[in-house]
């Protein structure tokens, strides 16, 4: 487990950075002396918690971390026992050292050369770096509860790329009794900084020798209430970002004032590193020699590229920003995101075509601050301009289709690297239309309430993504285990499946199934009760349904959706139906949900359709939210009943 002081110094990192800090004398480190308010909800108290920065030049730092945080349970020690450390060509660890203290304070062990061990993140197959990590590890579950642990480090950092984010609350069930995030500079030196989401001033004073001190303090903040739906982080936890005015490193200068500059500089580090082989430019000539367009030009290249090289995590030097170069990659047969995507715009400038790099935060829900231009990338894709048309490319997977933006890329801001320096410009984003899951289900019902099912189901966009990665990336037994883990129905047996990728433009695969389910209903008597929403699950209704005075969030990625349902029953000719059948409509400005059933000719129909809009609401939509799950969750639930006819 990585300590909650590291995790919030990780920088979005296409190179591997270390975290700062400042020692501040504190010796009663006892529980006694905790404000009773910080423990309600706690799983640790952190006493102590200050970064210092002191910046040297445009080239150079050196930084102090130390932390003091109280354990109070299991849960707390799993979040906070180690403290890991990296390193690299351009930072040095001068110092690290660290005690544990029982409930009243009293030491009881020293960090040892024993407790500290080091790893090299190049020992993957699929990784090259000369990157290194400390961890720090006093062992799980040797003390009693409570106890503290103090942990202190120095670095001297020689890549001024990065200044640290100083996030005081990044943990649920954690209490803050001290934060502090000091930055020194030289005199006359200039830096950028913001604060966000309440976060406090600084506080600027001058050091003994003059030269300029800025300080960020927060003191007992308790436990930050967990609430369904929370905005992201970057959105309400107070947080301080900082980033160079003017850096150095190696022979390259560059400054990040404006997003144009931050590409302008990548542009530069990466400049004339195209160049391609002879019989590879020749190879290139031969696959697009009978594309009659630009974009099929592009798709052939593509699929070529995604056949004939695979991903490799480099990270040697000022490697992690500098692409290793195109010949090299078109050799070897590999590369990072960087060196994959630098061959591919390389191949398609053969072709006469123009794309570009584009620096992007990769992940699920992205969280970033785009009022402040700064390095938050952590990822390299290509933007493929044609004269009527915008292509992306994520060049790292061999399955991937073209232009498919999806969950990992998709609907966020990417910088264009350009000579001249580029900007920002949003990647596809796929509506709840094309975010679609169209459901059909047969059912062979026996009287007895066994049901025989042949379900086809075709999920399109970020729906398809799960199953693309099952069609992909597991063997037939392991999507076997996959299917029957996530069907949620009673004893069952899985005769046959099948997946089949699409050519859609929006990329769709085929689940074909067939089940045998017993008690697929309720036999009790004469009667059989069927709940016709066999297979899909209703949105769970959240812990918290009371009125909330913040703006809550729904994910995109899992409420951008239209969901379509048919179900049909074969029902036993001796049954006949007893109860009304379901049929509701409903809409909001969430999105909409329908259900209707139809009985004829020994056939029952069922049909269900939601559509969901994620997004930001307020506060004042959340009573409509509850509303809307609540009536959709007991529509869900409803149930045909049929009674044996005798006559």
């Amino acid at each position: 487990m990585i300590s909650s002081v590291l995790s919030r110094w990780v920088y979005p990192v296409l190179l591997c950075i270390v975290v700062a800090s400042q020692v501040r004398a504190q010796s009663d480190f006892s529980f006694g002396k905790i404000n009773p308010a910080l423990l309600t909800d706690a799983n640790v108290v952190i006493r102590a918690d200050e970064d210092y920065f002191e910046i040297l030049s445009k080239s150079e730092a050196r930084s102090h971390h130390h932390f003091v945080v109280t354990i109070l349970n299991e849960k707390g020690e799993e979040d906070h026992n180690q403290m890991y450390v990296s390193y690299d060509k351009f930072t040095k660890i001068t110092d690290m050292s660290g005690a544990i203290y029982d409930a009243s304070g009293k030491q009881v062990k020293k960090l040892k050369g024993a407790d500290i061990q080091d790893f090299g993140y190049g020992a993957a197959g699929d990784d090259i770096s000369d990157a290194r990590m400390r961890i720090a590890n006093f062992g799980k579950k040797s003390y009693a509860y409570p106890y503290t642990i103090e942990f202190s480090y120095a670095i001297r950092d020689r890549n001024m790329m990065f200044y640290p984010k100083w996030k005081p609350r990044a943990r649920q069930n954690t209490s803050v009794e001290y934060s502090s995030y000091k930055i020194k500079t030289p005199v006359g030196f200039t830096f950028r900084y913001k604060e966000y989401n309440g976060a406090p001033a600084a506080v600027k004073s001058a050091d003994t020798d003059g030269s300029p001190i800025y300080q960020w303090t927060l003191k007992n903040q308790p436990v930050v209430s967990v609430v369904s739906y929370p905005l992201p982080d970057n959105e309400y936890l107070p947080m301080v970002l900082t980033a160079p005015s003017d850096f150095e490193i190696q022979e390259y200068a560059g400054n990040f004032n404006r997003w144009e500059d931050l590409s302008k500089f990548y542009y530069t580090l990466n400049k004339d590193r195209d160049a391609l082989p002879a019989a590879t430019v020749v190879e290139i000539k031969s696959i697009i020699k009978d594309a009659k367009t630009d974009r099929e030009k592009v798709l052939l290249l593509y699929k070529w590229m995604q056949s004939r090289s695979r991903y490799v995590s480099i990270q040697l030097g000022i490697g992690g920003w500098q692409t290793i170069d195109a010949t090299t990659v078109a050799n070897k047969g590999y590369g990072d995101c960087k060196a994959l995507t630098n061959f591919m715009i390389a191949s398609l400038k053969q072709a006469g075509i123009t794309a570009h790099a584009a620096l992007i935060r990769a992940g699920d829900e992205p969280e970033m601050n785009l009022d402040f231009p700064s390095s938050q990338f952590n990822h390299v894709i290509a933007c493929v301009m044609l004269q009527k048309d915008t292509l992306w490319l994520e060049c790292t997977s061999q399955t991937t289709a073209a232009n498919f933006m999806g969950s990992f890329t998709g609907n966020r801001q990417a910088l264009l690297v350009m000579p001249e320096g580029g900007k920002l410009v949003t990647t596809h984003y796929y509506d709840s239309s094309q975010n679609s899951r169209n459901r059909q289900v047969k059912v062979k019902m026996e009287a007895n309430g066994n049901g025989h099912l042949q379900v086809k189901t075709v999920y399109g966009g970020l729906q398809q993504e799960t199953r693309e990665s099952l069609l992909h990336n597991y063997n037939q037994e392991e999507q076997r285990k996959w299917l029957l883990s996530h069907l949620e129905l009673p004893d069952m047996e899985l005769e046959k499946f099948e997946f089949e990728k699409g050519k859609d433009h929006v990329p769709v695969i085929s689940e074909k199934i067939d089940l045998r389910v017993r008690n697929c209903a309720t036999r009790t008597g004469t009667r059989l009760f069927v709940k016709p929403n066999l297979l899909t699950r209703s949105i769970e209704l959240p812990a918290n349904t009371e009125e909330r005075k913040e703006d809550f969030y729904l994910p995109l990625t899992d409420f951008n959706l239209t969901d379509s349902d048919s179900v049909t029953f074969d029902i036993p000719k001796e049954m006949k139906p007893e109860s009304s059948l379901p049929s509701f409509q409903v809409e909001s400005a969430f999105g909409s949900y329908s259900v209707k059933t139809v009985y004829e000719n020994n056939t029952l129909s069922y049909a269900r359709k939601l559509s969901l809009k994620g997004g930001r609401f307020p506060a004042a939509d959340y009573p409509k939210w509850i509303d809307f799950v609540k009536k959709m969750r007991k529509a869900d639930r409803a149930q045909v009943v049929f009674i044996e006819n005798k006559i």
